[in-house]
């Protein structure tokens, strides 16, 4: 197989490279091999593989090419997130205080991607406990942008959408508290996605997070392939205490169906006095228009996404205290970022009455927001206010309240969905006049993944974007 040939393969959409494994014109040991060797090549500019397991994925791609029964993800190699649960490698959560960590248990997210024949690679790289929406911790570093050298991925599912988007992992899991598959998508012109509240579990390390503000989501190069992810990760769980139903069909399938006539809105300008980067306007705007061109009706709006962020950083502050109080040994907290005992240091500050305010203020508010889409079908806004960000900007910004209100900034147009729990999704966008991506944000009415998933699609076919790849030079080409 040629340099070329396997580049290729390392690009291909999964719902491909099943095909080619289904007839025998691939196997999953060659497919294996090609994205460690791509791993290989290319990470040492990227640092978005944190572990890998290359001695065991070739065995278990050999079972699979001997195998008869053949699952939804058969053969296909897969990475998760170093935030979620693995029992054959290292959970660190991105911090010194965890370094080698065998969590002793397998999130169940996990455990349905081997079940569908997946087979795992490695983990990818995120912020200290996910809290900052830049990929880099003082345990591994950071993660670059793989189209820009210098930025970073975004975050905190960061080393998940640079790994994807630099052809290292055909398929990426996440988790998304503020952003984080949404944020680093953007980021790296990937595609990410938080599903509805209560469609993909986080058992069985808990059962809900930050109030329900947390969900596991899919990353890849393509709508149908989040799709494809969702599936398999997708469905109730004993205890599951948001519990949504079903969809009618498979999320592939509702990629291949061309939408409605939906009435979309658009939200340009961030709540909260947040500034929008004339470049992302632009890049949005041309995005809407895409929108309109596909035959739906467009209409400026506003659902009213401010004043959520005090009572939302309460509720991360409260969580943060309650996981160093239960989980961090006293003589390891030295271990830990000054940033993650800032967060934890306000949370222990606040009592169980501010807690509760601010968990009823976010539930009445999100409905509130909510009804807007009796109003519409989708709302769509960007990702993200300004471009990717340079290695460091967020670690360096010393005083609290400042970097809070600068990450808030940055991402006012993410976390609100959290907030409700409404299905949302980034896609690319376009492009700075420096080769930054910038992504599109769609968000769906709650339980309705399917159908947001089947406009994404049919926005992907207007503008596609698989062809486009970033240039990294391999590790042999450095030396």
């Amino acid at each position: 197989m040629s340099a070329n040939e396997r580049e290729d393969i390392c690009f291909t959409p999964v719902v491909e490279l099943r095909a080619m494994l289904a007839s025998r014109a691939l196997s999953a040991r060659e497919l294996v091999e090609t994205v460690l060797a791509r791993i290989d090549e290319v990470d040492h500019s990227v640092n978005a593989i944190v572990e890998t397991r290359p001695e065991a994925a070739l065995e278990e791609a050999e079972r699979a090419d001997g195998a008869v029964e053949r699952g939804t993800l058969h053969g296909i190699p897969v990475t998760v997130k170093d935030l979620i649960e693995t029992r054959d490698l290292p959970t660190t959560y991105g911090s010194r205080a965890f370094a080698g960590h065998l969590a002793g248990f397998e999130a169940l997210v996990v455990t349905r991607l081997r079940d569908a024949g997946a087979i795992l690679i490695g983990k990818t790289n995120t912020s200290e406990f996910g809290l900052r929406p830049t990929a880099e911790n003082s345990l591994f570093g950071a993660t670059s942008n793989p189209w820009l050298a210098g930025y970073n991925s975004g975050g905190s599912s960061g080393g998940a959408a640079a790994a994807t988007a630099s052809g290292m992992s055909p398929l990426s899991l996440g988790s998304d508290g503020g952003g984080s598959c949404r944020i680093p998508a953007s980021c790296c012109a990937a595609v990410g996605m938080k599903p509805t509240r209560g469609r993909v579990p986080l058992a069985p390390g808990a059962y809900e997070a930050w109030a329900a503000n947390v969900t596991n989501g899919p990353i890849a190069r393509s709508v149908r392939d989040v799709a494809l992810l969702l599936d398999v990760i997708a469905g109730p769980v004993v205890g599951e205490p948001y519990g949504v139903a079903p969809p009618e069909r498979p999320f592939l399938e509702a990629c291949d169906e061309a939408p409605p006539r939906l009435r979309i809105g658009f939200l340009a300008d961030p709540p909260d006095g947040a500034a929008l980067d004339s470049e992302v306007r632009e890049a949005f705007e041309d995005a809407v228009r895409t929108l309109e061109s596909l035959g739906h009706h467009l209409v400026e709006t506003d659902p009213g996404l401010g004043g959520l962020r005090s009572a939302y950083m309460t509720i991360k502050q409260g969580n943060t205290a309650a996981l160093l109080a239960s989980s961090v040994a006293d003589e390891s907290l030295a271990e830990l970022e000054s940033n993650t005992l800032a967060i934890a240091q306000r949370g222990l500050a606040k009592t169980a009455a501010d807690y509760c305010l601010a968990v009823d203020f976010v539930r009445n508010e999100a409905a509130r927001i909510m009804r807007h889409w009796t109003e519409i079908d989708v709302l769509a806004t960007p990702t993200l206010t300004k471009l990717p960000l340079r290695n460091g900007v967020i670690p360096a910004i010393a005083d609290y309240d400042e970097r809070w209100t600068f990450c808030l900034d940055w991402h006012a147009f993410t976390f609100p969905f959290n907030v409700t729990g409404q299905p949302a999704i980034s896609v690319p966008a376009g492009r700075s006049a420096g080769d930054l991506p910038v992504g599109l944000q769609l968000v769906g009415r709650t339980g309705d993944d399917a159908g947001l998933l089947a406009l994404a699609a049919a926005y992907e076919e207007a503008r596609p974007w698989r062809d486009r790849h970033p240039e990294l030079a391999p590790r042999a080409a450095v030396a």
